[in-house]
């Protein structure tokens, strides 16, 4: 839906974006939730480019799964612990500063 969006976006066309990693997703589920204090939230997710930049960009704390999207990227394929090294260059790389990582979440 993203790229379908901006290509419309770049026609001339309006759009109005909600979603990750847009501060106003967070923002209307906060309310919703009845939840000013952010430091009381934790968003967890896979993606740098959606889940923890939007996060980021809304005040709130985040946990990295490195099992999900970025999998082989950081070396966890297979079932193997994720490589520290690529998650800190991946991090580095992204400026984006995620309280933790995780290599999967069971809910």
């Amino acid at each position: 839906a993203g790229a379908l969006a901006k290509s419309y976006e770049e026609a001339g066309g309006r759009v109005r974006w909600h979603g990750k990693p847009f501060p106003s997703v967070y923002d209307s589920c906060l309310r919703l939730l009845d939840i000013a204090d952010r430091s009381r939230i934790l968003a967890v997710g896979d993606s740098l480019r959606t889940d923890i930049a939007g996060a980021s960009g809304a005040g709130i704390d985040s946990l990295l799964i490195a099992g999900g999207i970025h999998a082989e990227e950081f070396g966890t394929t297979g079932g193997r612990t994720p490589d520290l090294g690529r998650v800190q260059a991946a991090l580095r790389e992204s400026s984006y500063d995620p309280v933790g990582v995780a290599w999967s979440l069971c809910w």
